[in-house]
């Protein structure tokens, strides 16, 4: 058994930590994870300044929001999910704020595309500390009865960044539309403001992961944790993790189009300045997804402790379906009032993070959790980041062939990925409900 871990033999209830130091890390971790969407989404609402500027075009911008972040976020993910399994967790998340934030200062300072893509690169390596950490922290400080709802709770921390993104971005475009004058750097266009802004704080902020107690690992069982385990763990439950990788890659592709694509959105199809548009969408989304996480967390949850093994691909055969419908529907309202209302049903399945981590750590033994996590970190974020901003540019510029038809392309997107999610959970649900009960036979 691994030095600190809990023999499997101690009752579930008090093996874990006082509800006090865990909803305290939940914080803590909700915090970071808000910067951490501060600094990947504020591009969204600088796509016509930096288009301007640098002279990139839609796809070009889908690929600063989608695939130079996910690149090396993916890249990144398994040597860091090793380190959340061997090292102490918050020194992992303390290096990796420190290395976005200042990637996403420097994002501020490219003065060139390629400079602007390199930067962007680095905010996704460091981004992928974060996650697997968490996830790995929060299922050795809460019991599984209860994990989906605390991984809900800091899961929040994204609607809050995206919020906040959308918010500080649309007041710094349109206080500092003429551009500030700043020291040592001199004159700066309101878009590199903007980034410089939202980046600085987390090298100051990246200090609170220490407030949290290294929480301690919980029993080794029969795994001790190597490569070999991992691999044979994979094969094993092969049919859960490709349904798994799959429902919930569409679902996050369809929920990173609908971030990265919005303000854009609204200001060719309604023809709304980009103040009021940050200020609408960061209210709406912060709203919407601090109502629906909660509550879907608590459903699953309570699914799950009533004995329904597939809770989190069974919420998701029906979210699917509204998913697709409502997220399809309404790009093609006449009015942003009928948007907003079938917008927030869409809402609802496409926070989806907490889920499908929870299903991850519910199944897997907890010396393989981090690379575990690293790995789902991998597939659904590659694919997710680069389909969903991209597919919405591939059909603007390649399909439609207009810029003013963002809205069909927006729309097109969830048509696609939607039912393709759907049949996914639906081919999963068996396959969950034998991964859980190999995890119960393990007592883990």
């Amino acid at each position: 058994m691994k030095q600190g871990a809990i023999p499997q033999g101690v009752a579930d209830e008090e093996a874990y930590p006082n509800t006090r130091v865990a909803w305290t890390a939940v914080g803590v971790l909700l915090l970071l994870y808000a910067l951490a969407f501060v600094d990947r989404q504020i591009i969204s609402l600088m796509v016509g300044s930096v288009r301007a500027d640098l002279g990139v075009s839609d796809f070009q911008i889908g690929l600063l929001q989608g695939f130079a972040f996910a690149l090396l976020y993916a890249l990144f993910g398994l040597p860091l999910g090793l380190a959340v399994d061997r090292l102490n967790r918050r020194r992992v998340i303390f290096v990796g704020v420190i290395v976005w934030a200042a990637a996403a200062t420097a994002c501020g300072l490219a003065r060139t595309f390629p400079e602007l893509l390199a930067a962007r690169l680095l905010v996704g390596a460091g981004e992928a500390a974060l996650a697997p950490a968490a996830y790995s922290m929060l299922s050795d400080l809460f019991p599984k009865k209860r994990l989906t709802l605390a991984l809900s709770i800091f899961t929040i921390g994204a609607q809050l960044g995206a919020s906040l993104s959308l918010a500080i971005g649309g007041f710094i475009v349109e206080a500092a539309k003429d551009g500030v004058t700043l020291p040592i750097l001199g004159a700066v266009s309101a878009w590199r403001f903007a980034f410089l802004v939202t980046g600085l704080p987390g090298l100051g902020l990246a200090f609170l992961v220490f407030l949290i107690p290294e929480p301690v690992r919980r029993g080794a069982g029969k795994f001790s944790g190597t490569w070999r385990e991992l691999f044979i763990f994979l094969r094993t439950n092969i049919r859960f993790f490709a349904c798994h990788f799959l429902g919930f890659s569409c679902i996050m592709a369809m929920a990173y189009a609908r971030l990265a694509w919005l303000p854009t959105y609204f200001q060719r199809h309604f023809g709304w300045p980009v103040g009021q548009i940050g200020l609408v969408l960061a209210v709406f989304g912060f709203v919407t997804g601090a109502l629906a996480l909660p509550l879907t967390g608590a459903i699953v949850d309570r699914w799950y402790s009533r004995g329904i093994a597939d809770a989190h691909f069974r919420f998701y055969v029906y979210g699917g379906i509204v998913a697709t419908v409502c997220g399809t529907a309404c790009f093609l309202m006449p009015t942003p009032t009928l948007f907003f209302i079938l917008a927030g049903l869409a809402t609802i399945p496409l926070g989806m993070a907490a889920i499908a981590a929870g299903a991850i750590q519910i199944v897997t033994p907890p010396a393989l959790r981090g690379r575990m996590s690293a790995i789902y970190l991998l597939f659904t974020g590659l694919a997710a980041l680069t389909v969903g901003p991209a597919i919405v540019g591939v059909f603007t510029d390649l399909v439609f062939k207009d810029d003013a038809l963002i809205h069909l392309s927006l729309a097109s997107s969830n048509l696609v990925l939607g039912p393709i999610a759907t049949l996914a959970f639906i081919l999963g649900l068996a396959p969950m409900r034998r991964a859980v009960a190999a995890a119960n036979l393990r007592n883990e």
